[in-house]
């Protein structure tokens, strides 16, 4: 095998979960930071913002999706690297049976996600939780039953 053909066999690219490699003819390795492979055939680019997102379930779920386990993840860093901030966790739910089984549901979803940052070692008084059920859903149609089950997240500087 001539050094063309094998420096055109080496011209590969390698895929991690959090960095992408080239190795190029010239035996130099490249490297861009900022992507993350959850799926090999779907590519999501990385969540920057921690102040404040949505996190969605599935239906009468409770357990938090593992894209949204990454940015928990990320909170409870900040978090116990910011002991003067707390965290604003706001459930919602719209698909049971009546107002008590919606109440039931946000309020399992909000204590997850709590439970998460208790495990990451999230100072208790720095968590804020309330559980809505279906008062505050702003789409009350079938169609749009995915946007209001939800958990919000936000982060405030302690008063």
């Amino acid at each position: 095998m001539s050094r063309f053909q094998w420096n055109k066999a080496l011209f590969f690219i390698f895929l991690t979960y959090t960095v992408q490699y080239f190795l190029r003819p010239n035996f130099d390795l490249l490297a861009e930071e900022g992507v993350i492979f959850e799926n090999p055939y779907q590519k999501t680019e990385k969540q920057t913002d921690v102040t404040s997102f949505t996190i969605y379930f599935a239906k009468k779920s409770n357990l938090i999706p593992k894209p949204d386990l990454v940015r928990l993840q990320t909170v409870a860093d900040f978090l116990n690297r910011n002991r003067n901030y707390e965290i604003h966790i706001d459930a919602h739910a719209v698909e049971g049976k009546n107002n008590e089984e919606n109440i039931m549901i946000s309020e399992k979803r909000s204590l997850e996600v709590e439970r998460f940052l208790l495990i990451h070692f999230v100072e208790p008084n720095q968590i804020r939780r309330l559980f809505y059920g279906n008062t505050k859903s702003p789409n009350q149609t079938k169609e749009h039953e995915a946007l209001n089950r939800r958990v919000e997240i936000q982060l405030h500087p302690m008063n």
